[in-house]
């Protein structure tokens, strides 16, 4: 049996390819849960500019995750895997990766001391097909297939990591029953300015920006993973960047309201 909590982009993503009973956050407090082999919390409130609810922050990363972990106690599982940020590495911290490290070290304590395999999972820039349309690469699409102006900054790098990649690295781990922190992303940076310009230049249009300074506090220009222990189980990227963006353009093509609505 396999508990999921989170159905965002990641959680949804991660259920297509898995059998999972999804547990809404309404439903944590009531919820029985059963035995089980994998627990996948997937939540993840906080990740956007437009999540300033800090008391859901809390709730979303800490409280509930202190409520499934009380409700699990004693139990015997193969694995628990939490998925975390890579902005907790960063030097300029927000509220919502402070809330993640507060996690991160209760499972960590919780490991040590009950013996049990977790798993915390550090993803870096996680795109793909339908992510949230106020994320960059889903602005600039709809930029240049749509005209829409954008503020553009072009200096800050993400390690992009695509959505199959970061499932597969998911599914992988967890089933090696691993424990501890590990990051998952390719361990290459690429700009903003990169990604538009292989935008453009896959759906052959251009991009209507307008050209600012650093939009966030966190921006920067040394954001890459370092997946060493990742992939001493097996995993590895399998898509490029290019790769990854084709198949997202392809997908905006065919489904250009999906870009235009908030999954949550």
């Amino acid at each position: 049996m396999r508990y999921l909590i989170g159905k965002g982009f990641i959680g949804s993503n991660l259920s297509k390819k898995l059998d999972v009973i999804h547990i809404p956050h309404d439903n944590i407090k009531s919820t029985r849960l059963k035995a089980f082999d994998y627990f996948y919390f997937c939540s993840s409130y906080g990740n956007m500019a437009t999540h300033d609810d800090e008391d859901q922050m809390y709730k979303a990363n800490v409280e509930d995750l202190m409520t499934v972990l009380k409700k699990i106690r004693g139990m015997k599982f193969k694995s628990f895997v939490f998925l975390s940020t890579s902005s907790v590495m960063l030097k300029t911290q927000t509220t919502y990766s402070r809330f993640k490290r507060v996690a991160e070290e209760i499972l960590l304590a919780y490991m040590e001391r009950h013996d049990v395999p977790i798993c915390i999972i550090r993803p870096f820039t996680i795109y793909g097909p339908n992510e949230q349309p106020e994320h960059l690469i889903p602005t600039i699409l709809r930029s240049c297939f749509k005209g829409e102006q954008m503020n553009f900054v072009s200096e800050p790098v993400h390690d992009y990591l695509f959505i199959d990649d970061l499932t597969n690295g998911i599914i992988s781990l967890s089933e090696h029953r691993t424990r501890g922190i590990f990051q998952l992303g390719t361990g290459h940076a690429s700009s903003n300015q990169e990604v538009l310009l292989l935008i453009e230049e896959i759906s052959g249009k251009k991009a209507n920006i307008n050209k600012v300074n650093s939009l966030r506090a966190y921006d920067n220009t040394d954001w890459v993973s370092n997946n060493y222990k990742a992939r001493g189980y097996g995993w590895l990227p399998k898509y490029t960047l290019r790769q990854g963006l084709e198949k997202v353009v392809e997908d905006y093509i065919k489904n250009p309201k999906k870009y235009e609505n908030s999954l949550i």
